[in-house]
């Protein structure tokens, strides 16, 4: 059996943004840390820790996210799944 769990850039950033959670972007080499003002599939807005800047940046061009939280709990996959691609089992 495998695990298996689809966990993007994008789903990070729009985890933090709905719990409110501090993040850092990696990009380009530089890490840039904030709260998520807007994100969305081209680009997220980050405000700074003190609200006196904020950033706008392509989710292309980001890297690597840190979240200040745990890694969100996997869910295992339920009995009788399997995997793609392949015919789908008969349950005659």
């Amino acid at each position: 059996m495998s695990d298996s769990m689809i966990y993007t850039i994008g789903t990070a950033l729009n985890r933090a943004q709905a719990n409110d959670i501090p993040v850092q972007i990696l990009v380009e080499g530089a890490w840039i840390t904030g709260h998520i003002v807007a994100v969305d599939g081209h680009g997220v807005v980050l405000n700074s820790q003190d609200g006196q800047e904020h950033s706008v940046v392509r989710i292309q061009n980001v890297s690597a996210v840190k979240i200040g939280s745990v890694a969100p709990i996997r869910t295992p996959i339920p009995a009788g799944a399997y995997s793609m691609p392949g015919p789908r089992p008969s349950f005659d």
